[in-house]
């Protein structure tokens, strides 16, 4: 079916709506910060983003995610369900497991039980590209909430900022594309191709929301993740290792610390050094082979954050254990995540064998969660599209590396979605104490969205549009 373009009146009486109803956008997103949607509680969220779609009449799916499915699907990405107050709460030495999850006892609050991804259809008339606008409810934890100083669930607005716990991340962007079809509806713009937007949940060390709607067979021409990216476009980002090390001791008190010229009392903490400069050693030695690439200038292949330790009970005992944490960014030309994975054994490995204690008594290895990195070319279509869209606006239209993993890895990676990262807010806020975004981009970021929808969607498709299962539990 031949396309036909809205006009560009429609599409400034569009734009020219956003801009008029800037209160009412800002008056949104309020009310999304004001509902409290940590990881694990993103229920009544959800059901404000399925209120907002049915106003603009799309078609609204509301589906939890199906775990054991996706183990089925995605053996090597699939996660645990977190939550904010059960974070990271099974580690694992290969890669996780359904099973072991059940098995494990936890499924009672790592599930997605009253949990659900709301996925909103806005049919084109036929003949066009179709668009995903992707994006995550849920946000980190407030704690320490005592530091901030304004309420993170009140959107307190100063100086031109709106304050408050997932402004940046991301429900700015995920408002972002719910205003801009908003806008698009009120002015009667009748695209070609389906718009998609999907409101995940559990982005946040797991990102099953999106994969799960990958497993379900929801498709696209493109993808917009509406992560914070300051209203820049970003085509690649790092993947992402969560791990912890396990060191033994054993437990002596002073006086049988030494038995005559034998050591028998060895403190877990007296180790430390010797696994940290394996993991130092680890960094380094990615570094060493940095990739000559336009997108990694200025980028380390491997970023590792040693972040947390505990161990040791009495000051009057050696240490019978230490546990260190951390985690590590890795460039999409460092290699594959299962790669980074076994580096990271051998790593370990390497520090057991060189140690006399370790070698006998070895230091265990487990990881906590995984993501897979992201790599385009920078000359996408979509990219080009949206570079466009933006320097026709007289704004930036430059395609840099993304600062951090996200939901893209799932719809590109796993889907085969040719995506670019796109939102306001900026990465440096996310996950922050008094965490805000700047209104202007937002705002900005709503126009900007208008077009970019109007001027993919209305060329010549190229994939087939998803037909929703009519057995699927929409409301």
């Amino acid at each position: 079916m031949a396309c036909h373009p809205p006009s560009s009146e429609t599409i400034e009486r569009a734009v020219t709506l956003a801009a008029a109803n800037r209160d009412e956008s800002i008056e949104r997103l309020s009310e999304l910060i004001k509902i409290r949607s940590l990881t694990g509680e993103e229920g009544d969220a959800q059901e404000y983003m399925a209120k907002r779609l049915r106003e603009i009449s799309a078609e609204v799916h509301v589906v939890e995610p199906d775990v054991p499915a996706m183990f089925e699907a995605f053996p090597n990405i699939a996660q645990y369900p977190t939550h904010w107050q059960h974070d990271l709460i099974l580690p694992y030495e290969q890669l996780p497991t359904y099973e072991a999850l059940r098995d494990s006892g936890l499924e009672s609050v790592l599930n997605y039980r009253g949990r659900p991804n709301v996925v909103g259809v806005v049919r084109g008339t036929g003949g066009g590209r179709s668009l995903i606008l992707n994006g995550h409810i849920d946000t980190v934890t407030v704690e320490p909430a005592n530091e901030w100083r304004r309420d993170p669930f009140g959107g307190v607005i100063e100086d031109g900022r709106m304050y408050g716990r997932g402004t940046t991340d991301m429900k700015g962007g995920l408002m972002a594309g719910v205003m801009a079809l908003t806008f698009l509806h009120r002015a009667g713009v009748r695209l070609a191709g389906d718009v998609i937007l999907q409101s995940v949940v559990n982005e946040e060390h797991a990102g099953n929301g999106t994969l799960d709607l990958v497993r379900q067979g929801w498709q696209a021409d493109a993808a917009v993740v509406l992560d914070g990216t300051d209203n820049r476009i970003a085509v690649s980002h790092p993947g992402g290792l969560y791990w912890q090390v396990t060191i033994p001791g054993v437990v002596r008190p002073p006086g049988a610390r030494w038995e005559a010229d034998h050591l028998a009392g060895v403190s877990a903490i007296e180790k430390l050094p010797h696994i940290v400069d394996a993991l130092l050693e680890l960094e380094r030695a990615y570094h060493a082979r940095a990739v000559d690439h336009p997108h990694e200038r200025g980028r380390a292949p491997m970023t590792l954050v040693i972040g947390k330790v505990e161990g040791g009970h009495y000051e009057t005992a050696t240490a019978g254990e230490v546990v260190l944490r951390g985690c590590a960014y890795f460039s999409p030309k460092a290699g594959d995540i299962l790669t980074v994975m076994q580096g990271f054994r051998d790593c370990i490995a390497v520090a057991n064998a060189g140690d006399e204690f370790l070698s006998r008594h070895p230091a265990k290895l487990h990881f906590l969660h995984h993501d897979d990195a992201t790599d385009q070319d920078p000359d996408i279509e979509i990219a080009r599209h949206a570079a466009a869209v933006l320097e026709r606006r007289g704004a930036n239209g430059a395609v840099r590396p993304g600062p951090s993993a996200c939901d893209m890895r799932h719809l590109v990676n796993q889907g085969g979605i040719s995506s670019i990262i796109f939102a306001p807010g900026c990465f440096g806020q996310a996950h922050k104490i008094d965490e805000y975004i700047e209104l202007d981009t937002y705002t900005a970021c709503i126009e900007h969205l208008i077009e970019m929808i109007v001027s993919w969607c209305n060329l010549e498709a190229e994939t087939a549009p998803f037909a929703a299962d009519e057995e699927a539990n929409c409301r």
